[in-house]
């Protein structure tokens, strides 16, 4: 009996997989860069294994379905109206300013028409989902003040999709679109928007609660996977069909079951499929690279990329400025947002096929794009290097902070002022224990200093900056961030320097929560539960017990 042509492929991809992306992360790159080189080498320009990539490139698209449906189910949407007015204004100028400069450029190089012009500016204006919400989810910043920000940006560069593809579409079926027909299309791919959007909300509303309730009743697994495989995609499809994307629909679905008991459950089931796909997108990119494209041109594509993300960080951090921002946070989310993004593939795809855009400067833009997604990684700590520099360079003492005498005893270190950290802060003050916070934000830092707030500048990873505050003095040590490395090296600095102090933490894994137990954590509470509610009863619990 014949192999499967498609079981052979999909071998060779998980193969591929389980060999490049421990290889980088021992390297220190991270598993994108690994996904992206592993796809690249398999890929038809590579060692040519796997020729056809259309099959896993429309399974791989799934992974930003799931990464969208689970961020809505971590967020709620009176979180988002909390979000002020001005980050929507934000997130509309990046995208318009960003797609008309990137367009005046593409048209003076390249003498393209006004349209095209437009659609390759959009397809690199818009930044990368899948990278961006990785990246916040894996250093802990999705629902700090930088994920609150970029993920309204994200959703508005979704928004942007159903029009650019009226658009692209008007392009290839007309030699010359006016601009009554271009308005004319994009209106009324803005009503059936509103009308989709509607119709989904007060569905779900109406319907979710009631049938999953059904559902759950059940007890069975499978078919509360099925239900919720089946909201996510079913949800996606809708939106698809109204003139917007996938991922938007998914983001939607998230939104509603985020109001209903079970969100918990659907979270931890929708997980192991969410992280299949994505890698498998990630894969499908690295296949679309051109390798003898990247040699014969690869001067100009490095120094096109360079060029891309170095001003798309300016821009989006000047307009951050403009609208409000802190300074340095205004940098930190152009950095976050420099590369572009997936959806420029599907674009620049279509617009190659319909004979719009010239087959090698296609594949130039297609990996500009993939380039830039794999430099993501490096490109943020680039950037941390350079905004650490400004921070010791700038106006701002942390002297002040840190290293003075604290006249303060029994008290309890809470490390990391994100959402889950200032929970804890108020808790404390709420039951009148005295605390010190620390954090490496120094704009956080001055504005809860305002406050009155017993907070300073510091790394609480770091033994001597534990030692200025006093940790040998305090009752415990609770670490509410979520940056990697942070607690495990705070445990060893316990377990040489304070032995006697308790060590609280939160952790991202079962695997994790383990290993931080073996560490002499004294207490893991799980990201899974309302971990800064959890992590203050715990503490509480703990240092009043006679």
């Amino acid at each position: 009996m014949p192999f499967p042509p498609f079981l052979i492929a999909v071998l060779v991809i998980l193969c591929a997989a389980v060999i490049a992306v421990p290889l980088f992360k021992r390297l220190g790159l991270g598993a994108l860069p690994g996904y992206l080189v592993a796809g690249a080498v398999i890929g038809p320009d590579g060692l040519g294994i796997i020729s056809d990539t259309e099959d896993p490139r429309a399974i791989a698209e799934l992974g930003i379905v799931f990464l969208l449906f689970t961020i809505g189910l971590e967020l709620s949407i009176e979180r988002l109206r909390a979000i002020p007015r001005g980050v929507y204004g934000l997130g509309i100028a990046q995208i318009v300013v960003t797609t008309a400069i990137i367009a005046a450029l593409f048209s003076v190089f390249s003498g393209g028409n006004l349209g095209l012009s437009i659609i390759v500016g959009s397809g690199l204006a818009l930044s990368s989902t899948a990278i961006i919400l990785q990246v916040l989810s894996e250093h802990g910043r999705l629902t700090t003040k930088l994920g609150e920000v970029t993920i309204p940006i994200l959703l508005l560069q979704d928004l942007a999709v159903g029009p650019l593809l009226v658009l692209l579409e008007v392009l290839t079926n007309t030699d010359g679109a006016s601009a009554v027909s271009i308005w004319g299309a994009l209106g009324l791919a803005a009503i059936k928007a509103v009308a989709a959007i509607a119709l989904i909300m007060i569905a779900g509303r109406l319907i979710l609660r009631p049938a999953f309730r059904i559902i759950a009743g059940t007890q069975s697994t499978a078919v509360f996977i099925a239900a919720t495989l089946l909201v996510a995609l079913g949800t996606s499809a809708l939106t698809e069909m109204a003139g917007l994307s996938m991922a938007f629909g998914a983001f939607l679905a998230g939104l509603l079951l985020a109001e209903t008991e079970y969100r918990h459950q659907v979270t931890a089931d929708i997980e192991p499929f969410r992280e299949l796909f994505l890698g498998l997108f990630f894969m499908t990119v690295g296949m679309m690279i051109d390798l003898d494209l990247m040699v014969s041109k690869g001067g100009e594509i490095v120094a096109l990329v360079a060029l891309l993300m170095t001003g798309k960080a300016l821009i989006i951090g000047a307009l951050g400025k403009a609208f409000g921002l802190p300074g340095l946070r205004a940098l930190r989310l152009g950095g976050l947002l420099g590369q572009s993004g997936e959806f420029g593939f599907i674009l620049f795809g279509i617009a190659m096929t319909a004979g719009l855009l010239d087959a090698e400067i296609g594949q130039i833009l297609i990996l500009v794009i993939a380039l830039s997604m794999g430099a993501t990684p490096i490109f943020i700590r680039l950037g941390r290097f350079v905004i650490s520099f400004a921070e010791k360079h700038s106006n701002f003492d942390s002297s002040a902070l840190v290293g003075g005498r604290l006249e303060v005893e029994n008290h309890v270190i809470i490390v990391g002022l994100g959402e889950v950290g200032v929970i804890v802060l108020r808790l404390l003050s709420a039951h009148e224990i005295p605390y010190v916070a620390l954090d490496l934000d120094p704009q956080r830092v001055k504005e809860m200093r305002t406050k009155g707030l017993n907070v300073f500048y510091g790394d609480g990873s770091d033994a001597d900056v534990l030692k200025g505050v006093r940790a040998e003095q305090s009752r415990a040590i609770v670490i509410a961030t979520r940056a990697l490395g942070v607690a495990e090296a705070a445990a060893a600095v316990r377990r040489h320097a304070f032995p006697d102090t308790r060590l609280f933490a939160r952790s991202s894994s079962e695997q994790n929560a383990v290993d931080l137990h073996r560490l002499g954590v004294t207490a893991v509470i799980s990201e899974k539960t309302d971990t800064g509610l959890q992590l203050a009863g715990e503490v509480l619990d703990t240092i009043e017990r006679p």
